[in-house]
């Protein structure tokens, strides 16, 4: 509860701005010319940040700006309130603020997938009015890397293919980019980035993340792995013990994981699911039979993970023990949906300063149109 309460003081203090409406609304089949997010006010760098690098002839930009703190998320209009709030939480937050580059990863629309998905200029519209000032780019991420590869899981919303966007961030952002954050789009961070930024990846670590070495580690796969004994051998040789770790939030080496070809490692073990039910829990598995034994383990106050009640509708969690940096909404309860709907989890109201939708008290059925989107 004393932590709880501190991380109540701390999220609420700094987030009470005046949100100035931006002048441009963007254009969508479902919700014509609306802008759907206050604009959030400009963060600038203090006097103790690197000076950017910027030379308009080079592009792009960040490439040649040693002081940049590179962070990727995916961006599509069932989380997209979700991410706006993360990106509000993270520029508040930082102490420099100017020096956070994002790189969205978006969704080709149009496919039977989700054909009411936004098109990628809309998206990159919502970010350039809610932040006007924000670094970042888009990518579009092709699904048909993947399509083929997704097996069935326990939730269906597991089995997006943008959900195995980060396994190809690699491929995807730019050869100068050596490093960077991957956050999940329910997340709030509460800290300064750049302090999760500065991970230290030892012992030739490729990615680093906080584990929960007390989870039953079994549990991730199913019968059928652990009685092949082939299978059951993935771990044998790790450098530590194999622990849970979810990748919803991961700092990760691209060099190392271009020279190393992680990539198709991920690939060729969703290629033995499509051939054999070795677990059930869309994109984590993968990661963990390539990595667990391999992670740079980071404090666990980087993800405060589970808010969201794992697979349980109107779950209810707690705080975990100890220092909070970063919540995160895991699980099938999200806290924008929670609120709209009239039964809130208490922790929601720790996500709630950071929700810049402009639609959530007057109109509450186009709130809960854009939340329950899958």
């Amino acid at each position: 509860m004393v932590w709880a309460l501190l991380v109540l003081l701390t999220i609420l203090l700094p987030a009470m701005h005046s949100w100035a409406p931006a002048a441009e609304a963007i254009r969508s089949s479902q919700f014509g010319q609306q802008q759907l997010f206050h604009e959030a006010p400009a963060f600038r760098n203090g006097k103790e940040c690197p000076r950017q690098r910027l030379d308009p002839a080079q592009r792009p930009g960040w490439c040649h700006d040693p002081g940049a703190i590179h962070v990727a998320m995916t961006l599509d209009r069932a989380y997209l309130r979700g991410s706006m709030a993360a990106v509000l939480s993270i520029v508040q937050h930082a102490v420099c603020p100017e020096s956070i580059v994002f790189h969205f990863l978006i969704a080709s629309p149009g496919h039977d997938h989700h054909p009411e998905e936004l098109p990628m200029d809309a998206l990159q519209s919502v970010v350039k009015q809610t932040f006007p000032y924000l670094r970042f780019k888009a990518y579009e991420f092709q699904e048909a890397l993947v399509r083929g590869r997704i097996s069935s899981s326990v939730r269906s919303d597991l089995e997006q293919p943008l959900n195995y966007a980060r396994n190809y961030l690699a491929a995807m952002l730019d050869e100068c980019i050596h490093r960077v954050i991957y956050l999940d789009s329910d997340v709030v961070v509460v800290d300064d980035i750049a302090k999760l930024w500065r991970t230290e990846l030892r012992d030739g670590h490729v990615l680093g993340a906080p584990e929960y070495c007390a989870a039953n580690f079994t549990r991730y796969f199913t019968p059928a792995f652990w009685s092949n004994e082939t299978l059951a051998s993935t771990f044998a040789a790790r450098s530590s013990t194999p622990c849970y770790f979810n990748t919803g939030v991961m700092v990760m080496d691209l060099r190392a994981w271009r020279r190393g070809g992680y990539t198709a490692m991920l690939e060729a073990w969703m290629d033995v699911r499509k051939e054999s039910k070795i677990y059930e829990l869309g994109s984590l598995p993968p990661f963990l039979l390539v990595f667990a034994g391999e992670v740079e383990a980071i404090e666990h106050r980087w993800n405060q993970h589970g808010l969201g009640g794992d697979c349980v509708v109107g779950s209810c969690r707690d705080l975990h023990p100890g220092p909070v940096s970063l919540l995160h909404w895991s699980g099938k309860g999200k806290p924008w949906a929670r609120l709209d709907s009239g039964t809130p989890c208490p922790l929601d109201s720790l996500w709630a300063p950071y929700d810049l939708f402009r639609y959530r008290h007057r109109h509450p059925q186009l709130a809960l149109a854009l939340s329950m989107v899958a």
